[in-house]
């Protein structure tokens, strides 16, 4: 180019002007129209009543203000990563930083809406807002493995993992049930929880443990055994203490409650989810009373249910607090025995007792003013932030074959 040629202004713009920022281009794609069961308001009474007002009493009740500057949190966060912006959101105030780590498999043009050339994916442009805002740390991080990878030693998502501190809040927000084994894989999401559970034992601090799973007497595996089991364990040994709860909580016969526990463990209803719920946490309270020296209790914190593939609720959302026990050092008379923690007949009738207290959020949402305003008003909140079209989700909602809802805009 010779010194007499000039160049255009709108090139030199296009060179030397400030470009947009990945939410400026966020902003200006096109709007997503593709919505999941996650986008309904029912979804975000979950996020809201349960794993934000549970995840900020955590660090107030048991976090030093200086504690409270990181929440180490692991999670499946899809690509708009809604459940970080909730818990974001309800922690401003204490002025916590979310350091998340977790799995999203997905691939980018197959989230909601999709990609769109030359504009960053959706799971991009929700990081950088956030990190923006200040309200994720720089080591947050979401890895294209799958959650069950974790189970298979050596594999990346099992390395990775390994490197991670402990987590204050484990979110296993599932679309399946704990059985699922994906497609060309061997381990299922209840042994990815089962890794993860022995991540955490050295933690000694209380932790949460978030469980959302598809909860189908027709889908029902190995891992429902080890659930089953921890009822009849219990049955058995503290039968005295734990049988009238676990009969006054699925509504059954003492006489008769071998039988009626077979019965509910085979039709789909109430009585299914809430057994289905007591045999999870007599699960977990059998495998950290079964660590000798790092045992922990288990306390059911809340359990929604909720329809999703069926009229029927068939979606369980559970929340459990785990509290370790101080170290166990062993006797140096012990020798290669070593003294277990008793299975405290206590907490399983407190799990039975908050298992009668399931809460159809289904039916809620619905019937209770209050919270159907809440969780709409949440929802719209945070699609639009996300960059959905909030018309198409009126219309998505008002067809909705088992959720109907008509919402204004």
């Amino acid at each position: 180019m010779s010194n007499a040629e000039v160049v255009p202004d709108d090139l030199l713009d296009a060179v030397y002007a400030e470009q947009p920022t990945a939410p400026d281009l966020a902003i200006r794609a096109e709007k997503k129209t593709k919505f999941a069961p996650w986008h309904h308001p029912v979804k975000q009474v979950v996020r809201s009543k349960q794993w934000a007002d549970l995840t900020h009493r955590l660090l107030v009740d048991s976090r030093s203000p200086d504690q409270q500057k990181t929440l180490r949190y692991f999670t499946l966060p899809g690509a708009d990563l809604l459940d970080v912006r909730v818990l974001a959101e309800a922690l401003a105030p204490l002025g916590t930083k979310i350091e998340y780590f977790g799995f999203n498999a997905a691939p980018s043009s197959s989230m909601e809406g999709g990609a769109m050339a030359g504009v960053p994916d959706a799971s991009f442009s929700a990081e950088s807002a956030l990190r923006q805002a200040g309200q994720i740390t720089n080591d947050a991080l979401v890895l294209t493995d799958r959650l069950e990878d974790i189970a298979i030693p050596g594999s990346q998502a099992a390395n990775q993992l390994s490197q991670r501190q402990h987590f204050d809040v484990i979110n296993i927000d599932g679309c399946d049930h704990l059985g699922y084994v994906p497609n060309g894989r061997q381990s299922s999401t209840f042994a990815a929880l089962e890794k993860l559970l022995g991540h955490q034992l050295l933690f000694r601090k209380p932790w949460l443990l978030f469980i959302t799973t598809r909860a189908d007497a027709k889908l029902l595996g190995p891992h429902t055994v080890k659930m089953q089991g921890a009822i009849l364990e219990n049955i058995r040994d503290h039968g005295e203490s734990f049988n009238p709860a676990l009969a006054d909580c699925i509504g059954a016969n003492i006489a008769t409650l071998q039988s009626d526990l077979n019965a509910a463990w085979s039709t789909q209803s109430d009585t299914f989810l809430k057994v289905y719920s007591v045999g999870l946490g007599k699960y977990l309270l059998h495998f950290f009373h079964g660590q000798h020296n790092l045992s922990a209790d288990v306390e059911l914190a809340s359990v929604y249910t909720y329809p999703i593939q069926q009229t029927e609720p068939d979606m369980l959302s559970l929340a459990f607090r785990i509290i370790p026990h101080p170290l166990n050092v062993q006797p140096a008379t012990a020798g290669t025995t070593s003294v277990r923690s008793p299975l405290e007949p206590e907490q399983g009738v407190k799990l039975a007792a908050r298992a009668k207290r399931m809460w159809n959020i289904g039916i809620a949402v619905n019937e209770i003013d209050d919270l159907r305003s809440s969780a709409i008003d949440g929802t719209k909140k945070l699609l639009d932030a996300a960059n959905y079209d909030l018309s198409a989700w009126q219309d998505w909602l008002a067809k909705h074959t088992t959720r109907a809802m008509q919402v204004e805009i």
